[in-house]
């Protein structure tokens, strides 16, 4: 009762959401910082490559659903095509991300104390803060995800069937975000199977309703692969299959690795606690709000772990499964009293880890070797466009264009007149989205101005280009460095006459 009344006198009553005032001074706290970071922090390669695709609106992308770049395309229509304008849209899905939060702790705990620490632990996060600030399609998946758990939650408290409606317009949501947002299905089938209160609604039609909702959201993702083979689907099954035949226990260590730094040391503690302790009482007689938060995570965690034994799993697949085994986590710490010193002091040694993290990623030209992805890149649009007008001075035909589709997107970005580029599909090279547009123009015979660096992901082999062109020239080198370390190298060259690819 004496949580009950705290958490009443901590609620504004002119508050519609119902959120305590605590919560909501750290919700836009956080949202203020990643404010700040969207305005100082530079592009990331993934988030020009994006961002490209919302100058050409379709029903989807060769690699990806749309929802990320529809984003993009509000926020730079309202911020103008700037970096802030691009990482706007993560700003505000986490914003709303960290309402339905809120939302779900209060209802289903009701104590603001709980709630308020365990959004203070779900932002301390790096893995959640950086999809606060940059937007991928990770960054929608994951407000998707929460809010189809949610309204199976409002379906639990309720039982009004209009909640499957919106956990099926949610689930949708999610699949138009990411394509892995496919995993909530075996998430919430298990949640209904095994809940003993919730399996009759498998013999009702509302469940399936709310999964033709979704098939409805995601139409547009049908559309466009009907439209173009299928050509996503081929791509993601290839590409996910390839190289699980053998078994290849290193990337369970890589894997753990990666997940103990996204998560940060205690809440990567946390997070597996929480998934062994629940999971062993998953088919025993426990709550609805608790069974539905450990399906929520389980399913996900266990199937890319499973992958990580024959492939390589990246740190980000496993993103939608921690938030709510945090929750679990945490709920668990706040039933004995004991352990709540030491779960402070836990988050606060995630929040220590995170601002380390963001401070380093902030220094200009940070040298982090291949980790660095993003600096130098205006730098090298700048001497483009410099190169370009001479050479337009002189009558040349020109075009623009890089050994990596992220490469020419960070160009197209940075060049003043945001121009066309292209990518390794000029040297017949598959370049994910830019094999499917059309050159603008025919090339042959034109002038290429080529820029590539000297990371591994983008390296330049001059044997792999010169077959393409007459002529191939070095016009610069830009070299990057910080701290007396070296941070990248970029070259520019001018190729001439294009032959073209066949």
């Amino acid at each position: 009762m004496e949580c009950l009344r705290k958490t009443k006198k901590m609620t504004n009553p002119k508050d519609p959401l119902n959120i305590p005032t605590q919560v909501w001074k750290l919700i836009l706290g956080f949202t203020f910082f990643r404010t700040l970071l969207a305005i100082v922090l530079p592009l990331i390669p993934q988030e020009a490559y994006y961002w490209s695709w919302s100058q050409d609106l379709a029903f989807s992308y060769f690699d990806h659903p749309p929802l990320a770049s529809y984003s993009i395309w509000v926020t730079t229509s309202i911020f103008g095509q700037t970096g802030f304008g691009i990482k706007f849209a993560a700003v505000v899905w986490f914003l709303g991300l960290n309402i339905i939060w809120a939302r779900l702790l209060q209802e289903m705990f009701g104590n603001t104390k709980q709630s308020y620490w365990t959004i203070l632990a779900l932002n301390s996060t790096i893995v959640f803060e950086l999809y606060g600030f940059v937007i991928t399609p990770d960054t929608p998946l994951i407000f998707a995800w929460s809010a189809c758990i949610y309204s199976l939650w409002k379906l639990v408290q309720t039982e009004d069937h209009k909640w499957w409606f919106a956990a099926g317009f949610f689930m949708g949501l999610a699949w138009l975000g990411k394509y892995s947002g496919i995993m909530l299905v075996p998430s919430v089938l298990m949640f209904t199977l095994i809940s003993k209160k919730q399996r009759g609604w498998l013999l009702t039609p509302y469940p399936y309703l709310g999964v033709g909702i979704a098939i409805l959201v995601f139409a547009p993702v049908l559309i466009w692969n009907a439209q173009h083979d299928w050509v996503s689907f081929a791509f993601q099954g290839a590409r996910r299959s390839s190289g699980m035949a053998y078994w290849k226990p290193r990337f369970v260590g890589e894997l753990l690795g990666s997940q103990l730094f996204v998560l940060t040391p205690y809440l990567f503690i946390l997070v597996f606690s929480a998934l062994i302790r629940f999971g062993r009482q998953l088919f025993s007689d426990i709550e609805d709000k608790i069974l539905l938060l450990l399906c929520s995570g389980l399913v996900t965690s266990l199937f890319f772990i499973a992958v990580s034994f024959r492939s390589l799993v990246k740190m980000n697949w496993l993103a939608p499964a921690y938030w709510s085994l945090i929750i679990l986590g945490i709920n668990h710490l706040f039933q004995d009293p004991q352990r709540y010193r030491r779960m402070q002091i836990g988050i606060f040694s995630s929040l220590a880890f995170l601002g380390l993290g963001v401070s380093v990623v902030a220094l200009p030209d940070v040298p982090l070797g291949e980790g660095n992805t993003w600096s130098g890149w205006k730098t090298a649009a700048y001497e483009v466009d410099s190169i370009r007008d001479s050479l337009r001075n002189e009558q040349e035909e020109l075009f623009i264009f890089s050994t990596n589709y992220k490469a020419s997107s960070l160009l197209k970005f940075y060049l003043p007149d945001q121009p066309r580029t292209y990518a390794q599909d000029i040297i017949g090279k598959h370049a994910l989205q830019f094999d499917l547009w059309e050159m603008e123009e025919n090339l042959v015979g034109k002038t290429g101005i080529l820029v590539v660096d000297d990371r591994r992901e983008y390296r330049f082999k001059r044997e792999n280009i010169e077959p393409y062109f007459d002529k191939i020239q070095k016009l610069r080198t830009i070299n990057i460095s910080n701290f007396d370390q070296h941070v990248r190298k970029i070259e520019i060259y001018l190729c001439k006459d294009y032959k073209g690819t066949k």
